[in-house]
Parts: C-alpha cells; structure tokens; sequence
C-alpha cells in the first residue's frame, strides 16, 4: 500500500470544528479590515472639510478687518493733521498778541519820556553852540534833532487838538435834563441846518439820535412859535419828565388854529427844523 498525506478535506469532524474555532478566534483578535479602512477614510473626510471651512472663513472675514483698519488709521491720521494745525495756528496768534503787547508798551513809555528827551536834547544843543566846535556832521545831527523836535511838537499839538475835540463831544452829547437845554440843542441842530448841511450830519455832529429830537422838538417849536403859552406851561412843569411835557406842548400847538398855521409857516420858510412825525 502507498502513503497518502491527508487533505483538509479528508478531516474528521473534530477537525472541522478545531479549524472553525480557530478562524473565530482570529476574527475575534484582528477586526475586519474593510471596516477599519472604513472608518479612516471617514476620519479623513471630516479633517479635510474641516480645513476647507477654515480656509473659507478666513478669506471672507480678513479684508473686511483689513479695511476698518485702514479706516481707523486713517481718521487718526486726519485728527493728528487737525490737532497739529490748531497748534500752529495758536503759536501765530500767541506771537501776534506778544507783538502787540510790546507795541503798545513801548508807545506808553516813550510819552513820558519825552519831554525829558527834548529837555536833554536842548542842552546840548546850547552847550555845543556855546564850545563853538560845530563840523558837518554836528550840522547834519542838529537839523535832524530838529526836524524830530518839530514832528513831535506836530504830533503833540494833534493829540491836543484830538483831546480837545473829544471834550467838545462829550460836552454836547450830555443827555438833556431840562426844556432849555433842549431848546438850545434844537437850536444848534437848526443853525448847522441853515449852513447848508443835512439834518443827519447835524445830529451826527451833536451825537444825538434822530428819534430823540423829534420826540423832544415840540418844546423848541412851542418856544419860537408862541413863548407866552410856552411859559405858561413851563411854570405849571413841576416834577414832570420831558416826555410829558414835549406831548403837552404838541397838544397846544395844534389846539390854537392860529398858532398852528404860524408853526406850519414857520416850518415851510425854514425858521424851524423839517422833521416829520407820523401824523404829518
């Protein structure tokens, strides 16, 4: 008889359940590999949707920060260009003031002083006339000493005039307190009136408002047109206001016919002042 090696398929039933045992045990220790390769390729997916969300929301929300960014740089850039403007323009206007302090300091001291410039100028004018030691140059200085002598003799006689002038205005623009220095007001206003000037340029020269004088012109036109009833009314004014008064005597012009057709006269042959009222 030959040897026969057996086959798997010549095993006893004992042998059939040892190798199913077996295949059991090894599908027990190593899992499935499909479904291990399953699972990594799943894992793969989601990292790389992962990775595809991030690059996507990176690239819509960075150029929107970048633009606020140039924004904010760029008002801040705006604000420092305004501060720093603000800041020149109130050194200019500092220096200016500064300048102008200096001006009006050095023009306050040089009017007390010079007097006694004038004073020392004079002197030495007399001693070097008495030393007799006069050249071309000494000529040449005196005549503009006193050339400078004679400006400031000019300057001062303008300043006086000016002062003056300003008193006179003072003077003449002191409110009125009585009837008489209203008619002399009114007076005055009708002779610069007759001189050929306007009545404006009167109350200007005065510094008296037109208002004032029409309000005030009904006790000058009384007194020129009828003095006895304009003294009559004047010694019955006892603690009265000038308003009242100026209303009590345009009252009695226009309630005698006869003293109304003298006012009117009066006015149309230029005795008294034009001025128009709201009645007329």
């Amino acid at each position: 008889m030959t040897n026969r090696r057996p086959r798997c398929c010549d095993l006893s039933p004992v042998g059939h359940n040892q190798a199913a045992v077996m295949a059991s045990c090894v599908n027990t220790t190593n899992p499935d590999r499909s479904t291990g390769m399953r699972t990594r390729g799943k894992r793969g997916n989601n990292n790389v949707g992962k990775m595809d969300v991030r690059v996507t929301s990176g690239v819509t929300v960075a150029p929107t920060a970048q633009l606020a960014d140039r924004r904010k740089s760029q008002e801040l850039e705006i604000c420092k260009m305004r501060l720093e403007w603000q800041k020149d323009k109130i050194d200019e206007l500092t220096k200016e003031r500064d300048y102008l302090k200096e001006q009006l300091a050095a023009s306050l001291s040089k009017e007390p002083t010079s007097s006694v410039q004038d004073s020392s100028e004079v002197l030495s004018i007399s001693s070097l006339s008495s030393d007799g030691s006069f050249d071309e140059s000494s000529n040449s200085s005196m005549s503009t000493t006193s050339s400078d002598e004679d400006r400031k003799k000019r300057k001062k006689g303008k300043a006086k005039k000016h002062k003056k002038s300003k008193k006179r205005d003072q003077k003449q623009r002191k409110r009125v307190q009585n009837p008489k220095q209203v008619v002399t007001r009114y007076n005055k206003i009708l002779r610069l009136f007759k001189r050929g000037g306007t009545m404006s340029a009167a109350f200007k020269r005065l510094g008296v408002d037109r208002n004032t004088i029409v309000a005030t012109a009904p006790i000058a036109e009384l007194f020129i047109v009828a003095p006895e009833r304009y003294k009559e009314l004047e010694k019955n004014m006892q603690g009265q206001k000038l308003s009242l008064f100026a209303t009590q005597c345009a009252a009695a012009i226009s309630a005698d016919p006869e003293t109304e057709e003298k006012f009117k006269a009066y006015k149309s042959s230029g005795k008294l002042l034009p001025l128009k009222t709201k009645k007329d």
